[in-house]
């Protein structure tokens, strides 16, 4: 029997906006999971889409007086233009107005009806038209004679409320809250990360109740007509319309029977990833819950990431000013090192993936973004490679040579290579991308150890053969290992090397017969430019808010209204602390810095890679008293120039007052 076929979903996005980076997290996230095991050598079905049944749509659509499909299909498009140019390999796009979702979404809601699990009753209550979602009376609070969220989260409204009372149709949810207990305890690694399984079995700990799952509106998939008081309603966005393209894009009820064999063979996803706001009330209660009513088997694994906000907001269409637009800034990134657009793609992508683990909130910047560009690809990976070609192309005629030695480089690759895999298959990106550099940073440093120049020009060209051997095996294991996340960049790399098959996972971490000896390899060219300035203002992108929904208006203006401040304070805010990175380093080497008093000039190793750092310490320590020390370096700080050498980052480093004890 063959393989499953790997099934992975993103959420469908409303298209009341153009994407930014916080949409694209998700999908960077979700093509790198899909293009691991497509190397691991799995066919995998990958799916995304948007949302555009909502209420918010039609209005923001006729207030702009256009037709509401007319509006859909130009903002569908442009969220697949997106995707296109960030090299999001997904296998299917669904639109929930496509005909073979609406007809699905009815068969569903009819088998839901036949099968006992709805019923018609009269619903009041407290809706919020942006969220698409119902709120309880003890979630709200009146003031200025409207009601308003108690407690809104970053990313829920701040507008009034509106009062919805009419006949419609419920699903029982509270009758599914024992067998969902049951499933996960049964299978408590189904809701990752841990954080959102607690918050999952708190919520329905807390009483689950029907929701109504019909609307009386004229924009949506129509109630069928086999159920009853259809006349005028549509299906509730939420469900189970929206939450149903997992199932109807693969062919789920459909009339052909391709896809519903299709359907059958791919069944239950093996992962569905989601940001962690619509998680617990939508994908781990009802999805669950539906599937149950209709006998579907579960899906093995639902993870829900954090949020990325820009200085310490939320990315959110409501609030312009925290919107980064991906392809804007990707094309701005790749200006400013003069390379080739796709490079700043792989970048963000990198960055995305980099920079926090998997599941937490982080702060994206661009500055951040651009730094780590130049501190982990330009000088780390780029510099290697850039260092091995030109050593073989310089020493060798560009052959690989032969020669026989440990150097302890390959076995330092074929310990990660493991450890790697896991962390891939476990969506730790961040921590498979640290282990990739720890060995990126030990062939820099064995280059600086080993002196081949040096080793040359004695006439050791046997040594040189054998690091060039470790160095090359090093980047071709990169330029797999790395496929998931840069797939052009490393893509590139192959052809540096001159490699024409395509990469595949297996468990040795490198192919020796590859690189064997008279393997020739191309000259060097720059793989990761250099940013030689690295300035916001450079890395800005112009917005594009032409889209963004009318209701969103409200929340901007109160966001530029001018809050009272005291210019003299020296008293910062917990989210302007929240953005400064501290890592702790050990300096490799010190030395003082020509005609300056106090700058000392470090080399710290972080880890994952080596910072050149300048400290002005050296009125209180001798170079040689700091080699092997630890020391605590910001290292987001943009880079400068001091003296003629950049400093990387910033030492911190503390002395007594005057005043102290």
């Amino acid at each position: 029997m063959s393989e499953k076929i790997f099934f992975i979903t993103t959420p469908i996005y409303y298209i009341n906006a153009t994407p930014h980076v916080g949409h694209a997290y998700t999908q960077i996230a979700a093509d790198a999971r899909a293009r691991f095991e497509r190397l691991r050598g799995r066919q995998v079905y990958f799916l995304t889409g948007t949302d555009e049944n909502a209420v918010k749509i039609a209005r923001v659509a006729r207030a702009q007086n256009r037709e509401p499909q007319e509006f859909c299909d130009e903002l569908a498009q442009a969220f697949r233009d997106v995707w296109d140019q960030l090299n999001i390999s997904y296998d299917d796009y669904i639109r929930t107005t496509e005909e073979r979702h609406k007809v699905a979404v009815q068969r569903v809601f009819e088998k839901l009806w036949n099968d006992g699990h709805l019923r018609i009753g009269a619903y009041s209550g407290w809706y919020s038209v942006p969220d698409e979602t119902f709120f309880r009376d003890e979630e709200t609070i009146e003031r200025d004679g409207a009601r308003y969220l108690t407690n809104p989260t970053e990313d829920q409204t701040k507008a009034p409320l509106e009062w919805v009372e009419e006949k419609t149709h419920f699903f029982e949810l509270s009758k599914f809250s024992d067998c969902l207990k049951e499933l996960y305890a049964e299978r408590p690694e189904m809701l990752r990360p841990d954080s959102r399984r607690n918050e999952t079995l708190s919520f329905i700990e807390q009483g689950l109740r029907d929701t109504s799952v019909s609307r009386i509106l004229d924009w949506g998939i129509p109630v069928p007509q086999s159920v009853p008081e259809h006349e005028n309603h549509v299906i509730y966005v939420w469900f189970p319309d929206a939450l149903s393209n997992y199932f109807t894009a693969p062919g789920y009820l459909s009339d052909d029977p391709a896809r519903r064999e299709f359907f059958e063979q791919i069944w239950p996803p093996d992962l569905q990833l989601m940001s962690k706001d619509i998680f617990t009330r939508f994908h781990a209660t009802l999805w669950p819950a539906m599937l149950n009513a209709l006998g579907l088997e579960q899906p093995k694994e639902l993870f829900a990431h954090g949020f990325w906000t820009v200085s310490g907001r939320k990315m959110s269409k409501r609030d312009p000013e925290t919107i980064v637009e991906p392809v804007a800034f990707a094309r701005k990134l790749a200006e400013a090192a003069g390379a080739e657009f796709q490079i700043g793609v792989d970048a963000l992508r990198y960055y995305s993936l980099r920079e926090v683990t998997f599941g937490a909130d982080g702060d994206f910047s661009r500055l951040g973004c651009a730094s780590r560009y130049n501190s982990d690809l330009a000088n780390g990976l780029g510099n290697l490679v850039n260092r091995a070609l030109s050593m073989l192309t310089q020493y060798f005629d560009g052959e690989v040579p032969a020669g026989d030695g440990d150097l302890g480089l390959r076995r330092a690759i074929e310990a990660a290579h493991p450890r790697v895999e896991a962390a891939y298959a476990s969506l730790d990106f961040s921590g498979a991308l640290g282990i990739i550099w720890d060995c990126v940073f030990l062939g820099n440093r064995l280059i600086e150890e080993q002196k081949p120049w040096a080793k040359i020009k004695a006439g050791d060209r046997e040594s040189v053969a054998i690091l060039l051997r470790e160095l090359l095996a090093l980047c071709e294991w990169c330029s797999l290992s790395l496929m998931p996340v840069m797939p052009h960049s490393m893509n590139r790399l192959r052809e540096l090397l001159n490699l024409s098959a395509a990469p595949r996972w297996t468990n040795e971490a490198v192919s020796a017969e590859l690189l064997a000896p008279g393997h020739k390899c191309q000259a060097p060219q720059p793989l990761f430019p250099r940013i030689q300035e690295l300035k916001e203002e450079n890395l800005m992108e112009i917005q594009d808010n032409s889209a963004v929904s009318p209701e969103a208006a409200p929340a901007v203006a109160q966001a530029e209204t001018p809050v009272e401040t005291t210019p003299e304070s020296d008293v910062i805010e917990y989210a302007d602390f929240a953005k400064v990175q501290l890592r702790a380093g050990k300096v490799l080497e010190a030395e003082r810095v020509p005609k300056a008093d106090k700058l000392l000039r470090l080399q710290v190793d972080l880890g994952s890679e080596t910072r050149q750092i300048l400290a002005g310490i050296a009125q209180q320590f001798a170079p040689e008293d700091l080699i092997g020390k630890t020391v605590v370096v910001v290292a987001n700080l943009a880079p400068r120039k001091l003296r003629g050498f950049e400093s990387q980052g910033m030492l911190l480093a503390a002395s007594p007052s005057d005043d102290a004890p």
